[in-house]
């Protein structure tokens, strides 16, 4: 015979599923074609926000309000499949990922889509990834994550730190904030209004040029090409050393260290 105790145990234990399912959702069209869905969640501010996406862009834009709009854009595959879309809520915790069918065999086949776009919290931390398919992010005032491999990476207006790779696309940013770690391979890295306040500023590519324009330049700066020339604004800068292929400087203010880093490409310091 079942006692109070254990009855009290078996109740809550079935409160708890139910509200863990409660927390969880999937976005999947019924019908095998182009479609659009949008559904509306709540996020506090400061919260954490992962989108995992594979054949789509992930675009994510801040607004003003502690709640997460999410629109998928659905292409189903040559066979008619769509990607299912789960989206699981925890404690101060958003986790969205596109899940793909697995395709096997030979033969022609194209696998389904889903363009992601998001409004999210201003204060959210986000981590971005996608596969095929362009990264965007605008407005955040937490630090960002955002990996690509088929697209490029663009940030917009961010407050905090910024950790961007990519191998195939360029890595685009304008007024963003705080310490900057990016890389990519085939692509550029170009930046405007940057600021490592301090926290320190790395760029590295392979087959691609870097141009950054950052304000009031401080710290130890060290620039490297294989096959292009560095070109870097000297006035106020300290040590100097200039080779065919590598320049050091110190920029008095910050010990902060900005490393630029290409193989075939120009580096450009403004």
């Amino acid at each position: 015979m079942a006692t109070p105790r254990s009855l009290a145990a078996a109740f809550a234990a079935a409160l708890l599923c139910a509200s863990l399912a409660a927390q969880s959702q999937v976005i999947q069209p019924a019908k095998a074609e182009k479609t659009t869905e949008t559904r509306t969640l709540p996020l506090a501010s400061g919260s954490t926000l992962k989108v995992k996406n594979v054949n789509g862009f992930i675009r994510v834009e801040a607004w003003d309000r502690e709640e997460v709009q999410f629109t998928g854009e659905f292409k189903p595959s040559s066979k008619d499949e769509q990607v299912k879309v789960v989206v699981e809520a925890g404690n101060k915790s958003l986790d969205i990922r596109g899940e793909y069918p697995k395709h096997t065999g030979w033969g022609s086949y194209q696998g389904p889509q889903c363009q992601m776009t998001l409004k999210v919290p201003r204060r959210v931390v986000p981590t971005l990834e996608t596969v095929n398919g362009e990264v965007t992010i605008s407005g955040t005032q937490g630090a960002a994550v955002a990996n690509t491999v088929n697209g490029s990476i663009r940030a917009t207006g961010l407050e905090e730190n910024l950790k961007a790779e990519t191998v195939n696309g360029a890595i685009t940013l304008d007024q963003v904030r705080g310490s900057l770690t990016l890389q990519t391979v085939n692509g550029a890295i170009k930046g405007s209004g940057l600021d490592g306040q301090g926290k320190g500023i790395k760029a590295e590519t392979v087959n691609g040029s870097i141009h950054l324009q950052v304000a009031g330049i401080k710290g130890r700066l060290k620039a490297s090409t294989v096959n292009g020339g560095i070109s870097f604004n000297a006035k106020g800068a300290e040590q100097v050393e200039v080779k065919k292929h590598r320049v050091t400087a110190t920029f008095p203010g910050s010990d902060q260290g900005i490393d630029l880093e290409t193989v075939n490409g120009g580096i450009t310091l403004d």
